[in-house]
């Protein structure tokens, strides 16, 4: 056999081999393409899957719910703990600051240094997760015309030298809670009233904070900080 029929042998035995694994893939794609159909359903049809919204211009993740479902008493416990914290940003302790303060409309404001919470739009983002739209609009409007919180080229800053200690004829504080409808909860709050020695209990005040589904979102309605 010379040269040029050794080389057309292997030509075809190469093209033989090239068809059949052309056919073996147009098998696999067959086969796969029969299980095309099959949908996994095991997600709760109540959900949707997290999905990015705008608000602002800024983009943020969050799964919702496409209707309010029934909540057990530790869950609306557990969410009464972040909107004690977000209160007391505005009342007792604000959010931790850095160094370069700035001068505006006569206050001292320093940038807020809080991951997270970078500018004006986040903070409202965050404190509208867990409040409602009227009880963060007063929460942004503390100070008046000296706010707490102001945006300054862009970034969050805080007034300098606020806050508050807390009441200390203030003691104890308990929770408990009250279903009033399928879409509306009440965390009652009762904290004992303290004697001058700060150690006998004279007497108790009573809170009592509405937690509802408005808007797509258990949010409190009312709210303030109890000590």
């Amino acid at each position: 056999m010379d040269f040029k029929q050794e080389g057309d042998a292997l030509f075809a035995e190469g093209e033989m081999e090239m068809k059949e694994r052309c056919l073996a893939a147009l098998l696999l794609v067959l086969l796969l393409s029969g299980c095309g159909g099959r949908v996994d359903r095991s997600a709760p049809e109540d959900l949707q899957p997290a999905e990015f919204t705008a608000q602002d211009g800024a983009m943020t993740a969050e799964q919702t719910e496409k209707e309010a479902r029934p909540l057990t008493g530790e869950e609306v416990l557990s969410a009464y703990d972040q909107p004690v914290e977000a209160y007391g940003w505005f009342e007792l302790t604000p959010l931790p600051s850095g160094s370069g303060a700035v001068e505006v409309d006569g206050s001292s404001y320093l940038p807020v240094d809080r991951q997270g919470m970078t500018t004006m739009l986040e903070l409202r983002s965050y404190l509208r997760s867990l409040f409602s739209e009227d009880v963060t609009n007063q929460l942004l409007a503390t100070g008046g015309k000296r706010p707490l919180y102001r945006e300054v080229d862009g970034a969050l800053y805080v007034r300098a030298n606020s806050g508050r200690e807390k009441d200390p004829d203030k003691g104890k504080v308990s929770a408990q809670v009250k279903q009033e409808s399928e879409t509306a909860y009440a965390v009652n709050v009762t904290v004992d009233l303290l004697g001058k020695d700060r150690s006998e209990v004279t007497g108790v005040e009573c809170y009592a904070f509405p937690y509802q589904w408005v808007e797509d979102r258990w949010v409190f309605t009312q709210f303030q900080l109890v000590y």
